[in-house]
């Protein structure tokens, strides 16, 4: 026949028999070269139907990753589980059963001491396969991520100390502002009511006669009276008298009261306490939610263009909850990212700081919704709670 066509290559041809069997059966060689020059401990575990399971293969790696050679974690699976950290152990052996109960991927991120003291962080994946006898089987690999579970600790802890700086920022922010308020408050305002009286009594010793210093005493009186006014105004800006004697909903009630004759919105107000009841709040979260409510108003005031403002104030045992919903404008997530919306920013931070929750939503033309929630604490400041918190996070 004609133009015949080869499907093997001619240097194929040119090999014996043996010369081929010879290089298929050092595939698998070079496979677990090239398994045990990475960076990782390849493995295969197997879960016997009676609940025991053990190693079947263990790669090279693990002389490099653990210390141990494969012999030695084959023999017996003991002498890895001993080295796995007591925190991460359990979730070790239940994130393996949720694997082989629903055949689901199995992975688990755990620490492990090593024979030296040394202490590793590892990232096991490997997907389930059903083998004989209700057998099941994995086959996959352990990393070893320490430097990146280490940089992601410090990142975390940098975070963390910046959220600190930024607390004590704030709360340095409020001392002084209490410290002036109540300055201007006793000093100032102390000093413009006896210059009130003296007026007064100046005026009451005029002559009819003198119709031009009774005028100009009456216009300094007003003046005074103005200048009363302004302190009385900026103390309260500062810090509102009536959130220390009647607490949190009463201060919110009468700053929404205000800001709905300052601006013509207006603000509605619900909340599920009794009229007898006053809610008591540790101070720190009675101003902050205070300044939350107030950094919201002022964005409704300066961006949304709403006519209707609803606030609720809703609590329980656990925590206390406020929620700021206007039917405004809204805003696009991209506007929400501008490098300088730091009264967001800086309702987030507030919340962080108390280790709450806080949810901004909106939509353009549907209004915005700030959803904020804090937990309750007893004792100590909300603080050092939020601390053992991030502590036991991160270690």
């Amino acid at each position: 026949m004609a133009n015949n066509i080869s499907l093997i290559p001619p240097a194929a041809l040119e090999k014996r028999p043996a010369q081929i069997v010879s290089e298929i059966t050092q595939k698998p060689l070079r496979l677990d070269n090239f398994i045990a020059n990475l960076p990782c401990m390849a493995f295969q575990l197997v879960l016997e139907s009676n609940g025991v399971f053990s190693f079947s293969y263990i790669g090279e790696g693990s002389l490099a990753l653990l210390g141990l050679s494969p012999l030695q974690l084959e023999s017996d699976i003991n002498t890895f589980l001993h080295l796995i950290h007591p925190e991460d152990s359990p979730s070790f052996r239940e994130s393996m059963e949720h694997s082989a109960q629903t055949m689901s991927f199995w992975s688990w991120e755990g620490r492990v001491t090593l024979a030296n003291g040394e202490m590793k962080w590892l990232v096991l994946g490997s997907t389930p396969q059903s083998g004989e006898n209700g057998k099941i089987e994995w086959e996959g690999l352990a990393v070893n991520v320490t430097k990146a579970k280490l940089d992601e600790i410090e990142l975390l802890r940098s975070q963390q100390q910046l959220r600190e700086f930024s607390s004590h920022i704030q709360d340095a922010k409020e001392q002084e502002r209490l410290r002036i308020a109540r300055e201007v408050h006793d000093e100032i305002g102390g000093l413009l009511t006896a210059i009130k009286m003296d007026l007064a009594w100046i005026k009451e010793r005029l002559p009819k006669s003198k119709k031009i210093l009774t005028d100009k005493t009456s216009a300094i009186e007003n003046m005074v009276g103005k200048a009363m006014t302004a302190a009385r105004n900026l103390a309260h800006s500062l810090r509102p008298g009536y959130l220390d004697s009647f607490g949190i909903v009463a201060a919110i009630e009468m700053e929404a009261s205000e800001f709905e004759q300052r601006t013509g919105i207006k603000c509605l107000l619900a909340h599920n306490e009794e009229e007898d009841e006053e809610l008591e709040l540790h101070p720190d979260v009675s101003i902050a939610l205070f300044r939350i409510f107030q950094e919201a108003l002022t964005n409704i005031m300066k961006h949304s263009r709403a006519n209707k403002v609803e606030v609720l104030i809703h609590n329980s045992q656990e925590h206390i909850e406020l929620t700021i919903s206007d039917n405004g404008c809204g805003f696009s997530q991209d506007a929400r990212s501008k490098p300088r919306s730091f009264g967001l920013r800086g309702i987030q931070e507030r919340v962080a700081h108390f280790g709450g929750e806080v949810s901004i939503s909106s939509t353009p033309e549907q209004g915005t919704r700030v959803y904020v929630k804090i937990p309750h604490f007893s004792g100590d400041s909300p603080n050092s709670a939020r601390l053992a918190r991030t502590q036991q996070s991160l270690f």
